[in-house]
């Protein structure tokens, strides 16, 4: 029997992580106009204040388990506009620990590790992969070389794990991945891209030109299994639009509460102004959004990564984001286009949380073929 409720210690971990996000509000327009700063590990106001995620391991017994928490605490995160302290959720850390042997994984377990699959022109296709990684049997090395775009981390990684059509002689054809390490030479990483929002976000292009490596840097995952990691980050990146939804939401409440546009949850549907029935409809979506990202969590917790889950939970959570910041914006009017509060904010970072990690379109496409029973070839 799946159980949702929160334990005491869950309540108590997530009201001190909201607090530190309250902190954090007064840097969350630190990066609009200086994307080419990174975040610092962690700000002056974090000082005194506990690790959330370190208590949260220390506890873990007392809480609901680590991975419904983490997901949950990221959720505070993007409640503040940045986080007080620096947690990287990054996939390539998740990717080795699928793909990788025990020593790979001793190696470089405490690095950063981006993951590298996006390529220019490639969009939401792996298939279409371009990046190449050769072996020269004369050299025993492999030989990389590609470019790939939109990479979370670049700037600040300590290595990327890229997805590539490795080219053997011996083996059989096929897309592996294969760990960079930074300084590696023929690997550059480009200046920060200027994006609409998430704008303190580590944000550029990776170029291989001639990246000799050895064999213990192939990762060896195919396709499948580097896919396997965003069943698990999936449902967190939903957290991500809570967060940002949940933060619009009560801004909403608060500006206009002032006009009479209350919650009115045992209300006469008939009776209520507009705007308090478009803001209560969104109180469900955001609702049902979280029920998702909490079941999909509990299946992995309990039973491994759900693709599914995590696709539901990741395709409801985009669309939730779009929804209400868009509906906040509407309804606060002229003010909320002002640099004085967050709305607009809110309103360009949530675009991003129907992209990355699989699109929107790419999660009802995944849903659609469980549900009916086809291939990938049947629909696509």
């Amino acid at each position: 029997m799946i159980d949702l409720d929160l334990t005491a210690r869950d309540k108590e971990l997530i009201a001190e992580a909201r607090a530190q996000a309250l902190l954090a509000r007064a840097h969350a327009r630190d990066f609009e106009y200086a994307e080419d700063k990174f975040l610092p590990h962690e700000y002056p106001e974090a000082v005194g204040r506990p690790d959330v995620r370190e208590l949260a391991r220390r506890h873990v017994d007392e809480t609901s388990g680590f991975k419904i928490i983490n997901a949950l605490l990221y959720l505070e995160d993007w409640y503040g506009g940045v986080p007080l302290r620096e947690y990287p959720y990054s996939l390539g850390n998740t990717v080795l620990r699928i793909a990788g042997t025990p020593e790979q994984e001793a190696r470089w377990k405490d690095q950063i590790i981006a993951i590298a699959m996006t390529e220019p022109g490639g969009g939401s296709d792996p298939a279409s992969t371009r990046t190449t990684a050769t072996w020269d049997a004369a050299a025993g090395e492999w030989v990389l070389n590609g470019d790939k775009i939109f990479i979370t981390y670049a700037g600040t990684c300590d290595a990327a794990i890229v997805l590539a059509h490795a080219v053997h002689q011996d083996r059989k054809p096929g897309l592996s991945t294969f760990l960079v390490e930074r300084g590696t030479p023929g690997f550059s990483i480009s200046p920060q891209f200027r994006k609409m929002g998430i704008r303190h976000e580590d944000t550029a292009a990776l170029s291989f030109v001639d990246c000799r490596l050895s064999e213990f840097h192939h990762i060896a995952g195919d396709l499948k299994k580097t896919l396997q990691s965003f069943s698990k980050s999936r449902p967190v990146v939903a957290c991500y639009a809570l967060g940002v939804s949940r933060a619009a939401l009560d801004l909403a409440w608060e500006t206009l509460a002032p006009h009479g546009i209350l919650p009115e949850y045992d209300g006469d549907p008939l009776r209520q102004p507009a705007a308090t029935a478009r803001l209560m409809d969104l109180e469900a979506d955001w609702e049902a959004t979280y029920m998702s990202v909490l079941r999909a969590k509990w299946v992995e917790q309990n039973e491994g990564p759900g693709k599914i889950e995590s696709s539901m939970a990741k395709a409801l959570g985009g669309r939730l984001a779009r929804r209400v910041t868009q509906t906040v914006v509407e309804l606060i009017g002229p003010a909320a286009l002002s640099e004085d509060i967050l709305a607009e904010k809110w309103f360009r970072d949530g675009r991003i949380f129907d992209i990355y990690e699989g699109t929107g379109e790419i999660q009802r496409l995944l849903i659609a073929r469980h549900i009916l029973g086809y291939s990938p070839r049947d629909l696509n």
